[in-house]
């Protein structure tokens, strides 16, 4: 019937197969500096995944990082005695996940 084909047809824009797809850089391990050391490349998203950006701190200082495309993303900051994680996500522009 009409309604379900409407439905559905809303079920799948708000699921994420109507969302055009977004490059992000892709690196394994960014050292301090910002630089890739392995694994650069860039990623397209798909559905309703995002760009992110992984920070990692060892006593306040940035030790590591990586970047590239995630389903699950939520930007956060997680705490231990001396290492914090910073997550950040995007969809807002290409290569928006810049270290």
């Amino acid at each position: 019937s009409t309604p379900f084909k409407l439905s559905l047809l809303v079920l799948h824009h708000y699921v994420g197969f109507y969302f055009p797809a977004l490059t992000c850089l892709k690196c394994d391990r960014v050292n301090t500096s910002g630089v890739c050391q392995s694994g650069a490349s860039f990623c397209q998203t798909k559905g309703s995944q995002q760009c992110y950006v992984r920070k990692v701190y060892e006593d306040d200082t940035i030790s590591y990082g990586s970047q590239g495309c995630s389903s699950i993303c939520t930007d956060m900051l997680l705490f231990s005695p001396n290492v914090a994680v910073d997550l950040k996500c995007c969809d807002d522009s290409p290569l928006c996940n810049k270290f």
